[in-house]
């Protein structure tokens, strides 16, 4: 990890807007100024979390899969993964600890996984980033802000196919406002409105260091959404309602490990979208 530390502290110094957009962020999860020490002492922790996590992707995607299970100290919920390994599903996660690394625990039980992205603004990053999900067995889907960008997910769902979505990020600005700490902010409906038009269940997902830096993997009972036309907002609503209720417990628990580098609740993209 020396080098992966070593190039956040450099990456940090060079552009500063980006730790202080994860203060901003850890100070509402906290309660607290941004300017507090330990505001700024858990932001700069989760900037050399993320890059450590990426560190530890590309050393495991590169060895023995053994090497990295070994590691894994637990598996809840492992029953709920395997309900979607005949008719396949959304395997919704976060920004939230080790999520790309969740591929090789995927891959091990032989489940085959795509994970839809939206590619980074630094194309030599995403080069990388391309590289080392393959290294975990996992193929990307790249979508964009096209009205057509949802087809390609659409059509892996209605094959039974097993697809990985983030759900904390409204990239296309189009989200539906929820509450989150104490505020409300916009989500992405994507994965939602995804499961309504295809039947395919939700599985909540996620993968934490824990103080021994030993993996632990936290799947949730599979969600299937249901409505008639007249009912659609409603129950979009209350599906993201309750998975911003549930990352918002999560994020408590594990603050430093929330890989957020852009405001949040004050995302500047949206104020020009809406001057």
């Amino acid at each position: 990890h020396d080098t992966a530390d070593a190039f956040v502290a450099g990456f940090l110094a060079l552009r500063p807007k980006y730790l202080d957009a994860l203060a901003a962020n850890m100070g509402q999860v906290l309660g607290r100024p941004a300017h507090h020490p330990e505001v700024l002492r858990l932001a700069r922790e989760a900037a050399f979390n993320n890059a450590r996590a990426w560190a530890d992707l590309f050393r495991f995607g590169q060895r023995p899969r053994a090497e990295a299970l070994a590691l894994l100290a637990d598996v809840e919920g492992l029953e709920h993964l395997e309900a979607l390994r005949e008719r396949g599903g959304i395997l919704l996660t976060a920004h939230l600890g080790s999520f790309e690394l969740g591929g090789l625990l995927l891959e091990h039980l032989g489940l085959k996984v795509h994970t839809v992205y939206k590619p980074d603004r630094f194309p030599v990053l995403e080069r990388v980033r391309t590289r080392m999900r393959r290294l975990a067995g996992v193929e990307g889907i790249a979508v964009g802000d096209s009205a057509f960008a949802p087809l390609p997910v659409l059509a892996r769902l209605r094959e039974g196919g097993l697809v990985a979505m983030q759900g904390d990020r409204d990239f296309n600005l189009t989200g539906l406002p929820v509450p989150f700490f104490g505020a409300e902010v916009p989500f992405p409906r994507g994965p939602w409105e995804l499961a309504l038009l295809t039947g395919a269940p939700v599985v909540e997902a996620y993968l934490f260091l824990d103080a021994d830096r030993r993996f632990r993997a936290r799947f949730h009972a599979p969600q299937i959404l249901a409505a008639g036309r007249n009912q659609r907002a409603e129950i979009l609503s209350k599906a993201m309602r309750g998975y911003a209720a549930r990352l918002e417990a999560l994020v408590r628990e594990h603050p430093e490990q929330w890989y957020c580098f852009y405001p949040f609740w004050d995302d500047p993209l949206r104020k020009d979208r809406n001057p």
